[in-house]
């Protein structure tokens, strides 16, 4: 692992390797396009340039032209003469600098995923740094002019009236002439994540450095080695073992000719050599990169080998060497190409034939080329109709994370309610973002209340009365003087009192009265129902409501069982988890268990943590055949930015505890879409405009039908899976939304796996639990890689309702291979069971 540490021992760098570029090196005299008006479209009045650099921008804004015809896309819109305002810290800002035809994949695909938040600086005047208000030590970099992507390839060049303030920045690091440098330097001391740095680009192109700390490894093949250096890298000192690679310290310039030839000569002769016919002799060092001062040599040209590497001795500074090694002829028909890694780093690949068997050798680190590469590949493919490449995208979602990262780091955010075991991710990812949490809870031991900033006890337990409840709570915050930038909740019974809350403080949040709404389940078919009636532009939305009745007395169970048809399905009008739940065939059958669920669940004494806060009212409504499916929502004033499917295997009924799960949904794309409609309009048409809601549906003969919204964040495994599978984090997502940040989410189109799991449960699985399956064979095959755990209780306790244990999963490439490998896994466990079908349970994601 490198890293920055461990070069800082040394002196910094001297001037003269800062000042590296020829100073006189100007651009082509022609430019590729006619100048036209480019000296005062592109100058910047805040930082004017001279001549040699305004030369250099207006050839960099003729080159992203040339760029952007080629791929047959418009011309770049002047907007300068309108300069733009409204841009504030919390908005997302990522900035490059540095030769557009690089960086082109990447420009258009961030104009894609984050339209107006791409930014391409074509000067370091059009750039400016002011220190920072948040990181005392570091500094802040802002935008003044820049050319902006949009979406479809659409370019603008703009000036800011207020410059924006940059979230992600990147650029070509490296000695690319006078633009390198100044990228490099940019980037020193920043608040704000970058994409790498001058000291990292010096130790990453340094071909010896990597070269031989690849081969200490031995995992990947390097070709075989001579150096001739005069000090080794600081990282390469105390190597004593050589493998592929001879590294020979010289004492100077001068006198060297017979170690050189003695060394050669070995080596050429040697038996690495005996298969290869040429010699490649090149420089190594951050400063020597493409094609620059490599020659290539018959492996007996002893004489003509020896006089380009004493040439090559003349020019070579204290970090530099002169490598020579084969030249290796690529496979028959296979070609080599480069593997680019996140945040650019790239490694340059050759796959060679030896014995007739192929082997993969590692050349050399090379972030920018391999860039362009990747870059020009992705242009060419698209031409012919290939299908896009996934480096400029996974690169630009990498860009994105970290810019969202830093925006909310620091943010103080109150959360009321901590919720149960299964909600322990919440504080550990709050960490580990850097958010400053404000904890509200009840229980004055709760074990969140060591791992937030600051924990606040207060008794909720009793949401009649959150209107109370709200009032105190503000106090209490205006008390403490705490200055919050969002308020949340990922507990269902504290939703309408966060709402009440962010009303209080004039927060971002959905309304109270949307809340309300969609936390009573009848109440939120009634009332979708009843827009329908009253001509609402969201009547769309009564097409999924099922007809429902509210129950507090044995006498509306009698009400309700005159109009609604059988078989129906009871549950706690504010419950969660499915505790309550039964499916029943006729009036007597709902007295029964209406008497029951009265009797035995009255408040969170009897069952925490399920809604009995509210009380333990009822519903009865409509069963609905079809298959069942969870959708998550992330919504930023009322616009849709983000949405999950997931599949549901059969419930076991009468009382419908969840069995199985799948994502990415199984579904057809036209079946996928009317879900994520139908969950949309659902949640429009309650009112909820703003947060991370998860809809449960399901999906008939007559298309989406709609069992309940969950005004919160999706529960149980679905924020774990939908990070592994789309790269979207829906709890950083809701603090956004909370802290009035629009989040940018990678497209779900493109799921970067498959999730099979099943449900265990303490009823179905004690034995198992104590003993094939136990905790600790179940964090072992976690570790391991063989399942994907999500506990969900921290105890293993028998219940008469109960909710799930944890979820095992096992992930693929493939489906059905997922769903193999979990079968034979449950099976092993002893999850698998006749009165527990696994195998019948997954029988349903074909």
């Amino acid at each position: 692992m490198l890293s920055l540490d461990q070069i800082h021992t040394e002196p910094p760098q001297t001037p003269k390797e800062l000042d590296w570029a020829e100073q006189s090196f100007l651009p082509p005299l022609s430019p590729l396009r006619s100048a036209r008006h480019r000296d005062t479209l592109l100058d910047s009045k805040i930082s004017p340039e001279d001549a040699q650099a305004r030369a250099w921008t207006a050839y960099y804004y003729d080159l992203l032209q040339c760029s952007l015809q080629q791929q047959g896309l418009p011309e770049t819109i002047d907007l300068t003469k309108e300069p733009r305002s409204g841009f504030g810290p919390s908005d997302i800002t990522i900035c490059i600098l540095g030769c557009p035809a690089s960086y082109l994949s990447v420009l258009l695909e961030g104009g894609n995923q984050c339209p107006g938040n791409m930014l391409l600086c074509l000067s370091p005047a059009w750039l400016s740094k002011a220190p920072s208000e948040t990181h005392p030590g570091e500094s802040s970099l802002y935008v003044l002019k820049a050319v902006t992507f949009e979406l479809g390839g659409r370019t603008v060049l703009e000036e800011f009236s207020s410059p924006r303030r940059v979230s992600y920045f990147t650029g070509s690091f490296g000695p690319c002439k006078l633009q390198g440098q100044s990228a490099a330097e940019l980037a020193r001391d920043l608040d704000c994540p970058t994409g790498g740095s001058g000291e990292l680009t010096r130790l990453l192109d340094d071909k010896l450095l990597t070269r031989q700390l690849m081969d200490q490894k031995g995992e990947v093949a390097v070709p075989p080695t001579l150096a001739f250096t005069f000090k080794r890298p600081m990282l390469l000192r105390n190597v004593t073992e050589e493998q592929r690679i001879h590294v020979v310290e010289l004492g100077g310039r001068e006198g060297q000719d017979n170690l050189l030839q003695e060394e050669i000569t070995a080596f050429l002769q040697g038996g690495a050599m005996e298969s290869y016919k040429q010699v490649v002799v090149k420089p190594s060092g951050w400063r020597c990169n493409g094609a620059q001062a490599v020659s290539f040599h018959d492996k007996a040209e002893h004489g003509c080998i020896l006089q380009v590497v004493l040439t090559l001795l003349e020019t070579l500074e204290e970090d530099e060497s002169i490598l020579l090694e084969p030249f290796i002829p690529t496979a028959h028909i296979l070609q080599s190409g480069p593997l680019v890694t996140n945040n650019s780093s790239g490694v340059d690949f050759l796959l060679s034939s030896k014995d007739q068997v192929l082997q993969l050798v590692a050349l050399e680190m090379n972030s920018q080329l391999c860039l362009e590469t990747c870059s020009a590949l992705e242009s060419m493919g698209r031409m012919v109709g290939a299908t896009e490449s996934e480096t400029a995208r996974t690169l630009v979602e990498t860009m994105l994370h970290r810019a969202q990262c830093h925006l909310m780091e620091g943010k103080h955010v109150l959360v009321i309610g901590a919720g149960g075991f299964s909600k322990k991710f919440v504080w550990e990812a709050a960490r580990d973002y850097g958010l400053k949490i404000h904890l509200v809870e009840t229980d004055p031991n709760h074990f969140a209340s060591q791992l937030v900033h600051t924990f606040i006890h207060y008794d909720t337990t009793d949401h009649t009365r959150d209107e109370e409840h709200a009032r105190k709570l503000l106090g209490l915050i205006q008390e403490r003087g705490l200055r919050l930038d969002g308020c949340l909740s990922y507990w269902d019974d504290c939703m309408v009192l966060t709402a009440l809350i962010c009303e209080g403080l004039g927060l971002r949040c959905s309304s109270s009265t949307a809340m309300r709404v969609a936390k009573q389940k009848s109440r939120t078919h009634q009332h979708l129902l009843r827009r329908c009636k009253e001509g609402s532009r969201w009547s769309s939305a009564a097409l999924y409501a099922v007809p429902c009745c509210h129950l507090e007395s044995h006498a509306d169970v009698e009400r309700a069982a005159s109009h609604i048809n059988f078989p129906g399905v009871m549950k706690l009008e504010y419950g969660a988890g499915a505790v309550g739940v039964k499916l029943v065939e006729d009036a007597q059958q709902c007295h029964l268990h209406f008497d029951k669920i009265t009797q035995d669940l009255k408040d969170d004494s009897d069952y925490l943590g399920i809604g009995l806060g509210w009380g333990n009212n009822m519903l009865l409504m409509e069963y609905v055949s079809g298959t069942e499916h969870d959708v998550d929502l992330v919504i930023y004033e009322g616009r849709l930015l983000g949405a999950f499917v997931s599949d549901n295997g059969p419930t076991r009924v009468p009382n419908f505890t969840e069995t199985a799960a799948c994502m990415p949904t199984c579904l057809p794309p036209e079946s996928e879409a009317q879900l994520i409609h139908a969950a949309y309009q659902c949640c429009l048409g309650c009112g909820l405009t703003d947060g991370v809601f998860n809809v449960e549906l399901k999906l008939t003969a007559a298309g989406p039908k709609l069992i309940e919204i969950n005004p919160r964040m999706g529960g149980f495994y679905l924020r774990d899976w939908i990070r592994e599978i789309y790269g979207v984090d829906i709890m950083l997502a809701s603090v956004m939304v909370a802290c009035g940040v629009a989040p940018v989410l990678p497209t779900p189109s493109c799921p970067r796996t498959n999730l099979v799991g099943v449900m265990c449960l303490v009823s179905q699985h004690l034995q198992a639990l104590k003993s094939t399956a136990s905790l600790e064979i179940l964090q072992a095959l976690h570790e391991r890689g063989v399942i994907r755990l999500n506990l969900l209780e921290d105890e293993i306790v028998s219940k008469e309702y109960e909710e799930p244990y944890c979820n095992v999963a096992c992930t693929s490439s493939s489906r059905h291979e997922a769903c193999v490998k979990l079968l034979g896994i449950c099976q092993v466990l002893g999850i698998d069971s006749l009165h527990y079908p696994v195998a019948y349970f997954l029988s349903h994601f074909k």
